[in-house]
């Protein structure tokens, strides 16, 4: 009986050991979840700021693209008048 004891003495220990290892896992596996968790809202933070930044950028080419069509087209009609001034 006593190595009956024993054994179920190293069973119950083992049992123990077993939930507190899973609790500390546990615990560990939520700070490291918390932590990528974090890691990962900065990086998508950082994503975000640069798509900004080069969505105004874009705008911004965008205007002075259109701008320098515009004045193509007014140096154009000035140009074709003249020609015809000249004819």
């Amino acid at each position: 009986m006593a190595g009956f004891d024993n054994n179920k003495s190293n069973q119950d220990d083992t049992t123990c050991d077993n939930d507190i290892d899973i609790t500390d896992q546990d615990v560990s596996n939520d700070d490291n979840m918390s932590e990528e968790y974090y890691l990962l809202d900065s990086k998508l933070d950082e994503l975000n700021s640069a798509l900004d930044f080069l969505e105004k950028r874009t705008d911004d080419i965008h205007e002075k693209l259109k701008e320098l069509l515009q004045s193509n087209i007014e140096i154009r009609n000035e140009l074709r008048n003249e020609n015809m001034k000249s004819n």
